[in-house]
């Protein structure tokens, strides 16, 4: 390994410890779609069985914020889910300047179908130590239950797709602290 491999390896390494999931966010400060597109762009560098390429986004901003959460709660309140979940899901989605929403293709067999959502992840990742890099704090949300092809719908994603995350982004207001990482589980067969 030379000089060179350890600084770039340094680098990648301090970006990834710093990464935080953090909704603590200037709420009127927006991020900029020159800015968003360098982060897909960034995605779009993960690692991808047979190239799919199965990642897809929405960018969601402004009163579609507000959409998008009448969307999550009508879906949650068909499938009998909690009143108060469901009152919380219409402005929820509003606590940050923008919800980029990520969703993976189906594949043509169970398989690559599981595939896709695995490189759907790893571009979700390289998208949030991106902006993690900028100093944009992201979170990344889960779709409730029942929802998932009520807001792929209002995504306009491919028929089929898996909503892989909401994922609250804005600036950093505040820096996070994260938790202590225990030691990584690892056997060895030599």
């Amino acid at each position: 390994m030379t000089a060179g491999d350890h600084a770039r390896f340094d680098s990648v390494a301090e970006v990834i410890r710093a990464r935080r999931t953090s909704m603590k966010v200037d709420p009127s400060r927006d991020v900029d779609d020159a800015i968003l597109g360098e982060l897909f762009e960034l995605a779009s560098w993960a690692p991808c069985h047979k190239r799919t390429w199965p990642w897809e986004f929405c960018v969601v901003r402004g009163d579609s914020r507000l959409d998008l959460g009448q969307v999550v709660s009508d879906a949650m309140q068909r499938n009998g889910d909690d009143a108060q979940r469901v009152d919380k899901a219409r402005t929820k989605y509003a606590r940050t300047p923008v919800i980029v929403v990520v969703g993976s293709a189906p594949g043509d067999s169970p398989n690559r179908t599981a595939e896709n959502r695995d490189a759907t992840a790893a571009a979700l990742q390289n998208f949030m130590l991106g902006a993690s890099a900028l100093g944009v704090a992201t979170y990344w949300g889960s779709c409730p239950k029942g929802a998932n092809d009520d807001v792929a719908r209002f995504c306009g994603f491919t028929a089929g797709a898996h909503v892989m995350s909401l994922t609250y982004v804005g600036w950093a207001s505040e820096e996070v602290v994260g938790p202590e990482r225990p030691a990584p589980n690892v056997t060895r067969r030599d």
